[in-house]
């Protein structure tokens, strides 16, 4: 049986200065088909909403549950037709769940057996949070957050979280910033940037929490740059990114 791995991409990455999609896209279809060699990968992608607010060019996010409902029913579709075209020749197949899929067991066990179906079909399963029926009391808060619990869930051996930067930096924002290679949990909040994007709901700090479910499991966590070429395989070979540990 293949390792396997989950790779995580937030709407802020995929939707660039000027809200349209980005060449993160085409990047992480490339390496996810470079990696299925000698894994069993899984994306876990956000941005349904904020395709659905590109595409009816509104100005602003909303913020009441009834209008973000609508944006994910519509940004949802938009958003599985661009990873369609990134992945070209390799089929993809759409997974939305909600909080209560993954917390009860029959609800995890079908969760489960799809994914697995979906990969002897040798297909690529995206995963996303079900934001048309989800409501606050249900909902994960952000993929962040899902990534890591569909990594437990599954048994994968490997979660990478993927940002606009090339890892936790030290000094962000700076012009003596560095990048860490490997960091702990508590080191890293000193140099979380508080920062979330318009679009999305997640930022370092939202990682740093799903990093700690996921590493609780003893699941690898690494946090890499979404649209750097090749970034996903340098950052598991320790050539890029930040490898995030408990300690």
């Amino acid at each position: 049986m293949k390792n396997r791995l989950v790779i995580k991409v937030g709407t802020s990455t995929l939707l660039d200065s000027h809200d349209s999609p980005s060449k993160a896209f085409e990047y992480i279809a490339e390496s996810i088909k470079t990696l299925r060699n000698e894994y069993d990968v899984i994306l876990v992608s956000s941005g349904a909403i904020g395709f659905g607010v590109t595409q009816l060019k509104i100005d602003e996010r909303p913020k009441d549950l009834e209008n973000l409902q609508a944006l994910s029913m519509i940004g949802q579709v938009g958003l599985m037709k661009r990873w369609g075209r990134a992945f070209k020749d390799v089929t993809i197949g759409q997974v939305l769940v909600t909080r209560n899929d993954l917390h009860y067991d029959a609800s995890i066990a079908y969760v489960q057996k799809s994914i697995q179906h979906v990969w002897a079909y040798g297909a690529v399963p995206i995963v996303n949070e079900n934001d048309a029926i989800s409501t606050d009391e249900i909902s994960f808060g952000d993929n962040d957050q899902l990534a890591a619990r569909i990594a437990v869930i599954i048994g994968a051996n490997r979660l990478v979280l993927l940002t606009d930067q090339d890892g936790i930096m030290r000094g962000f924002g700076t012009d003596e910033q560095t990048r860490l290679t490997t960091v702990s949990i508590e080191e890293a909040k000193k140099h979380a940037s508080p920062t979330k994007s318009g679009l999305g709901k997640g930022g370092v700090s939202s990682k740093l929490l799903a990093a700690a479910d996921a590493l609780d499991a003893g699941v690898e966590v690494f946090v890499a740059h979404a649209a750097t070429h090749q970034s996903i395989e340098l950052a598991l070979t320790g050539q890029a990114g930040t490898k995030i540990v408990h300690y």
